[in-house]
This record gives C-alpha cells, sequence and structure tokens, in this order.
C-alpha cells in the first residue's frame, strides 16, 4: 500500500488545514524513493522521508502553506550539508483539502485504484486522484491495500493476523462451518461451503493462506482458490502433506482445473529457522512480502 493511502487513514476528517508532501526526484543516498509522502498538519507529521531527521525541517518550512499564506512550495533538501549523507531531494508542497483525503482512504474502503497525479512544474494546478495516469504529471498508481485472508482457526492464526495488522495489511479470518472452531471463534468469517471462497472479492492484491490443521478442509479449500486471481496461495504443513494433497486434487480435479496454472507456497513461509507461531508467522509474512512486494508495471 503506499504511503498516501496509509496515512490519509490516520488524519481525522474533521481537520482542514494539510500539506501533502509527495518527493518527485532523488539523487545519490537517499532513505525513500520518488513517491514517498508525508501528510502534515499543524500539530503533526504523518510518514517518514528519511530516517526522522528531516522531517522536522520541511513541516518548519511549510508552515506558510499551513497558515495559509501560500498554496504551494518546492523544497531542495541536500542532506550533506547537515547530516553527512550524500543525497538530494527534491520535494514538492501543497495545501489539500478533505475531499481529497477522502478520496485517497477509498482505495483501501472500497479497494479500487487509483492514480494521483502531481503537477511539480505546474502550480496552478493541485494533485488529484483519477482512475487515469496523467503522462504529463508526475503520477504514482495507488493499488488497494494488501489484503490476506486466513482460512482456519487453529490457535497459530492468531500471531500471523497480528503481524499481518502491524503491517498496516487488511487481514481477515476466514473459517468454514464444518470447522469445530467456526463456534469458539466471535471474529472470522463464517463459510457455509468452502465454494463460498468465490464471493470473497479475491483479487490481484489479496493473499490466501490455507491452515486448517485437517486435510479434507484444506482440500476443499485448495480446490476452490485454485482458480482465484491471487498471486500467493499459501499451504500450511509438511511436504509429504502438501504432496498428499496434491495428488488428490489431480485425482480429483473437475474438468477446467489446471494444476499447472499457478504456484503453490507449500510449506509457507521463508526458511528463516522458525520455531513456534510467532517466529513461523514471521516466515509466512516475508514470504507474502517478497512474492507480492515486487514492482508491478501498470
Amino acid at each position: 500500500m503506499s504511503d498516501l493511502v496509509t496515512l490519509a487513514q490516520e488524519i481525522r476528517s474533521t481537520i482542514d488545514s494539510v500539506v501533502l508532501v509527495t518527493l518527485v526526484a532523488v539523487s545519490g543516498s537517499t532513505y525513500r524513493k520518488p513517491g514517498a509522502r508525508l501528510l502534515l498538519t499543524p500539530t503533526q507529521t504523518f510518514g517518514l522521508l528519511s530516517g526522522g531527521c528531516l522531517e522536522q525541517e520541511i513541516a518548519d518550512r511549510c508552515q506558510p502553506i499551513l497558515a495559509g499564506k501560500r498554496r504551494t512550495l518546492a523544497l531542495q533538501i541536500d542532506t550533506r550539508q547537515s547530516l553527512g549523507c550524500d543525497g538530494r531531494l527534491t520535494l514538492w508542497c501543497e495545501r489539500i483539502g478533505p475531499e481529497f483525503l477522502a478520496q485517497a482512504r477509498s482505495v483501501a474502503t472500497a479497494r479500487r485504484a487509483l492514480f494521483c497525479n502531481t503537477y511539480p512544474d505546474d502550480p496552478k494546478r493541485g494533485s488529484h486522484l483519477s482512475e487515469v495516469r496523467d503522462e504529463s504529471a508526475f503520477s504514482q498508481y495507488l493499488p488497494p491495500p494488501r489484503r490476506v485472508l486466513v482460512f482456519g482457526s487453529a490457535p497459530d492464526s492468531e500471531p500471523l493476523l497480528e503481524l499481518g495488522r502491524a503491517l498496516r495489511w487488511q487481514m481477515e479470518q476466514v473459517v468454514l462451518a464444518s470447522d469445530p472452531g467456526a463456534r469458539r471463534c466471535p471474529g472470522p468469517r463464517v463459510l457455509p461451503e468452502a465454494r463460498m471462497a468465490s464471493r470473497l472479492g479475491i483479487d490481484s492484491t489479496t493473499a490466501c493462506l490455507v491452515m486448517n490443521h485437517h486435510f479434507g478442509r484444506d482440500l476443499e479449500l485448495l480446490r476452490c482458490l485454485w482458480q482465484t486471481p491471487t498471486p500467493f496461495l499459501g499451504l500450511l504443513g509438511s511436504r509429504r502433506r502438501r504432496d498428499q494433497l496434491l495428488e488428490k486434487l489431480v485425482f480429483e480435479a473437475p474438468a477446467g482445473l489446471d494444476l499447472e496454472s499457478r504456484t503453490l507456497y507449500a510449506p509457507v513461509g521463508l526458511d528463516l529457522f522458525a520455531e513456534g507461531p510467532r517466529q513461523i508467522a514471521l516466515e509466512v509474512c516475508a514470504q507474502i512480502q517478497q512474492v507480492m512486494g515486487r514492482p508491478q508495471s501498470v
């Protein structure tokens, strides 16, 4: 998820005086890449463009915008002079309104991608969000936030849900009605049947983790999730169990199910020598980031 979508969700909708700071160009060694954002209010700074050493200076220099004396400001910051780092940042700072922030939040709430078109070479044009990229602008693609569906009710799912939420991912636990845990877990969404997973709105920004610790339920879910658009389908369990499930899938594959059409990440997670549920959660989240964090052409 982009800085802008994340930060827009942190600012109260009642705040009117907000400055959007966009990192539009860098040279040398810098903490962030072009497209990173800050949001400033009269009392708070949201986001990071450095390790925490430049944000207050940026906020101070943007005071004329916050005070209503200016609408835009271009900043050049050379970190060699004050920090000893070999980096230069070009920033575009502008006042934005509540409507802009509400639209940025909609990327997360409605799960619809937008482009943020910014015009550092034209002070008369403010940044705006659109479904279309403006080739004349500094245009940034804002995808919906990463969503992770965790299928299963076992206790080891909770550390995974906690870590994902700490990463600002949209985490959701899903349990089949046939799972005894469906009665004791107050939070998860309960599906009457595995085939209902097709109604969960799984898209190209949704990862799916199957971790029922039950052969039959895992088989049902793999069969239903195999042809969804998810770029990440993970299965918790041993290699032997994975092979047994895949053999069963091949034997019972319905017409049109192409088992060569996707990668099954199983056993799920990077090998970080984990022990226990919390460390396993780290392995799983690290692999999701590795697979789904790759830059995509738009």
